[in-house]
């Protein structure tokens, strides 16, 4: 038979480094959104169909 082994203990102490509080996204503090409509500002609007092509068909 096996010899049972003894019940331990993890002991888990804390650093003595601070924590890092960075994010961990690759966009910092980039506003998103904000970039979203200063694209949207410079693109091209696509310009509408003429009703007189529409009718042809």
């Amino acid at each position: 038979m096996r010899a049972q082994s003894k019940p331990f203990i993890v002991e888990v102490k804390s650093s003595r480094r601070p924590e890092r509080r960075q994010s961990a996204s690759i966009w910092g503090n980039l506003d998103l959104s904000a970039v979203a409509e200063e694209i949207a500002e410079e693109l091209p609007q696509p310009a509408a169909a003429p009703a007189e092509s529409a009718d042809a068909q």
